[in-house]
């Protein structure tokens, strides 16, 4: 029970079965379709067919040939790459299905020096690596989730046991603690735009004098599982931080609606794989479910700004403006002629009181005869 053997003990772990608490909500997320990789999951019947081609893998890989497949391999050639593949990718980015990153470091040496295991791992997922990767050797990650988590996030290594860097304002913690959270929708309404970040961070969240920047997202038939299983890990491993837990609560925040789906993509920020914009909102609506955040979270910031920003007077009553009078073409024909008419009238005001004042001027006794707003008809002509 020695604190200190202990804490690197704990320090060692970083593939972990995932409670059942969690899996509960979504238990096919977190479970391996094609192939298994760590422990966890092999020799489950349904991964048993694809034991044979590890084997053939391992094959080639002892023979240190770039060449031996045939050109109908059902893995490895241009068809199997086609069909299989995806299955492949999504299996190992599943938090139960992980090897340490020092054993296929070890393996890749032996065959090669020329590149480091993070780019390969960040080409097989056509990813761009971190910028620190193109100009000095990083860290070795703990595994594969853990180098597509950095790519996603675009870091290169977190301090351990250090939070991120948030503001600390007490006072607007207190006063917001409890605000309702607007959706997407409603924040347009308030006078808030939305815009693409300029990077694919997850962390590149940000809300600057009305405009609230988020990063570009592809919504497909993964990124349900990735998520999940990035936010699994997160909440297992201390000291990783949780970035993308808070990116995706702060997705389901401001997104409830169908309708929301629809305004994101609309300024290029949601780019809808599943077709239905119901679907993805269900998809973030649920995904956040049981999500428990940190206090100094820095997605926080934004939100209390988001808040403040909608809360001033003028940007109530814009919001105000719009519900009541721009929801329909109609509404809008109402506000206009209002307008008309209200412009007829101060006119005629107008009008009225230049009359009143010119008769006052040249003869007091006459009476007040009001101008007209528009000039009498010319007389017909005589015969």
């Amino acid at each position: 029970m020695n604190p200190l053997e202990e804490s690197q003990l704990w320090e060692k772990r970083s593939i972990y079965i995932v409670p059942s608490c969690v899996k509960e909500l979504n238990d096919k997320s977190y479970k391996p379709q094609v192939v298994s990789f760590g422990p966890y999951h092999h020799g489950e019947d349904h991964l048993m067919p694809m034991e044979e081609h590890k084997q053939r893998a391992l094959l080639q890989f002892l023979k240190r040939s770039d060449n031996v497949y045939a050109w109908n391999d059902p893995i490895f050639s241009p068809h199997g790459m086609l069909h299989m593949v995806p299955f492949i990718k999504r299996d190992m980015l599943m938090l139960e299905n992980q090897l340490p990153l020092l054993v296929l470091d070890r393996l890749i040496t032996i065959i090669q020096r020329v590149d480091h295991l993070h780019r390969h791992i960040l080409r097989f997922y056509e990813r761009d690596a971190p910028i620190r990767l193109a100009h000095e050797t990083p860290l070795l990650s703990l595994h594969v989730l853990d180098t597509f988590r950095k790519s996603i996030l675009m870091i290169h290594e977190p301090k351990h046991g250090t939070a991120p860097p948030s503001e600390d304002n007490s006072s607007d913690q207190k006063n917001n603690k409890n605000d309702v959270v607007r959706s997407a929708m409603e924040l347009n309404e308030a006078g808030v735009h939305f815009k693409a970040s300029h990077s694919r961070s997850l962390k590149d969240v940000s809300f600057h004098h009305g405009v609230l920047g988020l990063p570009p997202i592809v919504v497909d038939d993964t990124t349900e599982s990735m998520l999940l299983n990035l936010m699994a890990f997160e909440r297992l491993h201390v000291g990783v931080g949780n970035q993308v837990t808070s990116y995706v609560f702060f997705m389901d925040n401001i997104i409830d609606s169908s309708k929301d789906v629809a305004l994101l993509t609309s300024k290029e920020i949601i780019q809808n794989m599943l077709g239905s914009d119901k679907a993805v909102a269900e998809l973030f609506n649920q995904m956040s479910k049981d999500i428990t955040l940190d206090e100094k979270d820095p997605l926080d910031v934004v939100q209390r700004k988001v808040n403040k920003y909608c809360k001033k007077k003028c940007n109530k009553w814009r919001a105000n403006l719009i519900h009541t009078y721009f929801r329909n073409p109609w509404a809008i024909l109402s506000l206009l002629a209002a307008i008309f008419l209200l412009a007829l009238t101060v006119t005629q005001s107008v009008y009225t009181i230049l009359q009143y004042y010119h008769d006052n001027n040249n003869s007091p006794s006459s009476p007040l005869t009001p101008l007209p707003i528009f000039p009498p008809p010319p007389a017909p002509a005589p015969f």
